[in-house]
């Protein structure tokens, strides 16, 4: 299957980071875009709980969690 992507010129800057990274890497265009799209488009997608979900929630600790709160 074949998609071609137009970048338009005031975002240039992401076709040369892309050249930058396959010069670097030794690997292909498309294998670069592929992986980038991969790690991005599953943040897009609906989890599994739907509206009850929190997204990405960091490690929280206790002081994060009640450091704002009074103490008895």
């Amino acid at each position: 299957m074949q998609l071609n992507i137009y970048i338009p010129k005031d975002r240039a800057r992401i076709l040369e980071v892309i050249d930058e990274v396959a010069s670097r890497t030794k690997r292909p265009k498309n294998d670069i875009i592929l992986e980038v799209l991969e790690r991005y488009l599953p943040e897009l997608t609906p989890s599994e709980l739907g509206k009850f979900s929190l997204g990405k929630v960091d490690n929280l600790s206790r002081d994060k969690l009640y450091g704002g709160r009074l103490k008895v």
